[in-house]
């Protein structure tokens, strides 16, 4: 069985990122603001490693790791780093990190599973984990047509939506973490057009059993409720949390 995302996933993923990453975004940045010149960080989840190849491109004493459990996506990341003697990348589980204890300064995640006892495990006394993750309004306009069809793992529903950065925040309280500070953004990412938004739901996904031909009609009614002139209109909310080891 493949574990993680599929090599079709794996390179939609890969497409939409380079069609619309934005190197100054918040991520980004405050993760440059916790890097110093000899830093060890790893990506938990790193995907196509866009993430860690901006990073290493900045930082070239700096050590970089990108883990990710899917082969496809390694694949993608190792064509998308080739050249930087910087980053070394890893195929493993987020849930079941294979590193060693107080290895590293920094540990990142967004949007992928992993095990906060491991990653409390893996940093350094003082070290920061910094994760980037789904905020309850995300892809909202998927989840009005699609109600029932939804993929719980790649939303975030909360249990009380008016305190759900509580809910998130609560995890880190079994651990030694201190400077707990979470943050939530919001805005919309724009698709050109009916093609963009299946692949937006294939690659993620957001959909169970989604069929392209058998969801094309709904699809269709989707984009004309959320058309505007930049594009169709869909809803990003996000939260990047912070937290130091004692």
């Amino acid at each position: 069985m493949t574990k993680g995302d599929t090599e079709k996933q794996a390179f939609l993923r890969d497409k939409l990122i380079k069609q619309g990453e934005d190197e100054a975004n918040v991520y980004i940045q405050r993760i440059l603001a916790k890097l110093k010149p000899k830093s060890k960080l790893v990506d938990i989840g790193c995907g196509t490693a866009h993430i860690i190849e901006k990073l290493a491109r900045k930082y070239e004493n700096a050590l970089f790791t990108g883990l990710d459990i899917s082969e496809a996506m390694i694949n993608l990341a190792r064509n998308n780093t080739q050249g930087l003697i910087n980053i070394e990348l890893v195929q493993g589980d987020g849930l079941e990190l294979p590193f060693q204890s107080s290895e590293f300064d920094i540990v990142i995640n967004r949007l992928a599973d992993y095990s906060l006892a491991d990653i409390h495990r893996i940093l350094k006394k003082g070290g920061y984990f910094i994760e980037y993750g789904l905020g309850p309004d995300s892809d909202r306009e998927i989840v009005e047509f699609f109600p029932n069809r939804c993929e719980e793992e790649s939303f975030f529903f909360p249990e009380d939506p008016v305190n759900w950065k509580k809910e998130v925040t609560e995890k880190m309280n079994e651990f030694t973490f201190c400077n707990i500070k979470i943050d939530d953004y919001k805005s919309k990412d724009y698709y050109k057009n009916k093609e963009e938004i299946m692949d937006l739901i294939e690659m993620v996904p957001l959909l169970k059993d989604f069929n392209r031909e058998k969801y094309s009609e709904k699809i269709n009614e989707l984009v004309e409720k959320y058309r505007e002139e930049q594009g169709i209109g869909i809803t990003w909310h996000y939260y990047i949390l912070e937290a130091m080891k004692l």
